[in-house]
């Protein structure tokens, strides 16, 4: 299956109904911290106005991880829903000239030959809909910096405090000094 569209397809007086199944390999989404684990669901309606066509719907799919704080592997469910515009492509010489880019150029993608191409917008949402820091659950306790525990499974292993970063050891007199 393809999320290629041919654009004469798509009704002039209805929307056309999606709801396609795209394997992992079609988006290039892998990194040593995360990958695709399943199919790409698109889901939405696609609505022709002349040369212009509007996509409303919803991505979901299931990505691996690897936890920001433990190092730790987790899935993560994504369903983050699409607003996108495709446009005829312009002529060469309008693509020459400078233009400033606002927000809703991020929703916007052109066409040629007649035909969509929902790849861009879908891996675009995937992307963004991501985390910045990525944590297999909000609580994550991470590793101990000293002697790689993992925080979430067992306790600490360092023996008390000579293990103190020497830059911080005025900090830990401080502290003393206070209680």
């Amino acid at each position: 299956m393809s999320l290629s569209i041919d654009i004469d397809d798509i009704p002039e007086d209805g929307p056309l109904e999606l709801d396609l199944s795209e394997s992992a390999d079609q988006f290039a989404v892998y990194s040593e911290e995360n990958s695709l684990a399943e199919p790409v669901r698109v889901t939405g309606s696609l609505t022709r106005s002349n040369h212009d066509i509007f996509w409303v719907g919803e991505v979901s799919t299931v990505m691996n991880m690897t936890c920001s704080r433990c190092l730790e592997p987790f899935r993560l469910d994504v369903h983050t829903p699409v607003t996108t515009s495709f446009l005829p492509a312009p002529d060469a010489d309008e693509l020459e000239a400078e233009q400033e880019l606002v927000e809703s150029d991020i929703e916007l993608e052109y066409y040629t030959d007649h035909k969509i191409d929902l790849t861009q917008s879908v891996y675009d949402q995937i992307m963004l809909s991501l985390p910045m820091v990525h944590l297999c659950t909000e609580d994550c306790k991470g590793i101990c910096p000293q002697c790689g525990a993992s925080l979430n499974r067992e306790g600490c292993r360092c023996e008390g405090d000579e293990n103190i970063d020497p830059r911080l050891a005025v900090l830990k007199q401080l502290k003393d000094k206070l209680k």
